[in-house]
């Protein structure tokens, strides 16, 4: 498969917490923007996530994970690999690729994945069997916050429902992804909206998350120093 212009590689540096049932985004956007900040709220969103697997789940046990999502009409391929961790700010490597018409009719219609080459490379997985595991439906609501010096955030909150071998489970999740800004800065921003709400830091990815509440298997978890 060839890789196109509208395949991009970066590096995501968000972090992560558990969205309180009382807590709404206007109320969290309220108290952005009485710390100096401006935001522009963006249309809200539904979409699909497929998340896909070896049988042995190779992936899920070295923290990466691969995905197709569906949003509106487009189709968009995704693999995401943890990197650094400072706290409850997360360092994660991510390649997005988006379906031709054909990938995504051979996808609807035989359910199997169009991966591209340099994917497969990357995570070693030439001549494996990848399947369906898990499925992840989220209505998403994001706001940009920002300054006029050019500070950026993206602002997500998403319910969540996760769809797997032992059924279904709802979840609520902020993230908070930096756009444009020093890192230092970035990281006290979200230590005073962390303190603020009091909330509480959402340590795994959403297909590990969603893999320990209706996976076919429990995650591994390292055994504990001595």
């Amino acid at each position: 498969m060839d890789i196109d212009l509208h395949n991009r590689e970066k590096t995501e540096i968000e972090a992560k917490f558990i969205w309180p049932d009382n807590l709404c985004i206007d109320d969290f956007l309220g108290v952005v923007s009485n710390i100096g900040f401006q935001y522009s709220k963006q249309m809200p969103c539904f979409q699909i996530d497929v998340y896909l697997d070896t049988p042995d789940y190779k992936l899920l046990n070295s923290d990466v994970a691969l995905r197709i999502r569906k949003r509106g009409e487009n189709y968009v391929g995704a693999y995401k690999s943890s990197q650094n961790q400072q706290g409850t700010i997360f360092e994660r490597k991510e390649f997005e690729w988006l379906l031709s018409s054909n990938e995504i009719k051979l996808w609807n219609e035989e359910k199997k994945p169009a991966i591209p080459a340099i994917v497969l490379d990357v995570l070693n997985l030439h001549g494996q069997t990848l399947r369906k595991v898990l499925v992840i439906e989220t209505q998403r609501s994001t706001a940009i916050v920002g300054s006029n010096d050019g500070f950026k955030i993206e602002v997500s909150l998403d319910e969540v429902i996760f769809r797997g071998h032992r059924g279904q489970k709802s979840y609520r999740e902020i993230e908070i992804e930096l756009l444009d800004a020093a890192f230092e800065r970035f990281r006290k921003v979200v230590n005073t909206l962390q303190n603020h709400f009091q909330l509480q830091p959402a340590i795994d990815s959403k297909y590990k998350k969603g893999m320990m509440l209706v996976g076919k298997y429990s995650v591994k978890t390292p055994p504990m120093s001595k």
